[in-house]
């Protein structure tokens, strides 16, 4: 990673910015709600308080020896900002290496042959695949089509094409199907191999 991605590298920060948020939308929060939100333990949740509340972020206010609410500071409210805009920079600078990553992909699919081809997948790859070939328009494949095996993605649209039932498949003109699933991965290869898919046809993102 590069120094622009530090900001996921540093748990301490991520999660300051997670708790200056959520006293921001809730002054009464529960610490047991923040527990969880932080993904610490409980009793671990003073202690950030405390550091909070020492930087002068946010004060804490006690309606009775049960009942806390804390006050986010207009100094608070800057740091949110702050941390925003790192947050959002970092997860810019690893969406455009992933980007980066999809590209020297296409390229290796293109110079293999293929140049039409079914998504099988509607997820978050295939957004990303999408999302590539529309920013590059020198990469010169096609998605003809996107299939998947969920029936709440089916009938709808992703990037202005149709998400169809994997039996579609012979009814689409196309050269390959890429797996655009990790986790579903071998599933998908499974239902090609019920529909007597040809296996040199099925191209694959992610290594076994």
């Amino acid at each position: 990673m590069g120094t622009d991605q530090i900001f996921f590298k540093s748990t301490p920060l991520y999660k300051e910015y997670l708790l200056l948020e959520a006293v921001e939308k809730n002054s009464k929060i529960t610490q047991r709600e923040l527990s969880r939100i932080l993904s610490v333990a409980v009793s671990m949740i003073n202690e950030y308080l405390d550091k909070e509340e020492n930087l002068g972020y946010i004060r804490k206010v006690y309606r009775s020896s049960k009942d806390v609410e804390y006050i986010i500071s207009e100094t608070g409210k800057e740091r949110v900002k702050l941390l925003n805009i790192q947050y959002l920079k970092s997860a810019l600078a690893i969406h455009n290496a992933a980007r980066k990553d999809i590209t020297i992909f296409i390229d290796r699919i293109i110079q293999n042959g293929f140049k039409n081809i079914i998504l099988y997948g509607a997820g978050d790859v295939s957004e990303i695949i999408l999302q590539t070939l529309e920013f590059d328009r020198n990469l010169e494949l096609n998605i003809v089509g996107i299939i998947d095996d969920s029936k709440d993605k089916q009938n709808t649209n992703l990037y202005d094409i149709l998400v169809t039932d994997p039996k579609n498949i012979f009814n689409i003109d196309h050269d390959g199907v890429l797996v655009s699933s990790y986790l579903h991965q071998n599933t998908i290869e499974k239902n090609l191999e019920l529909l007597n898919y040809d296996k040199n046809k099925i191209i694959r993102l992610f290594k076994d």
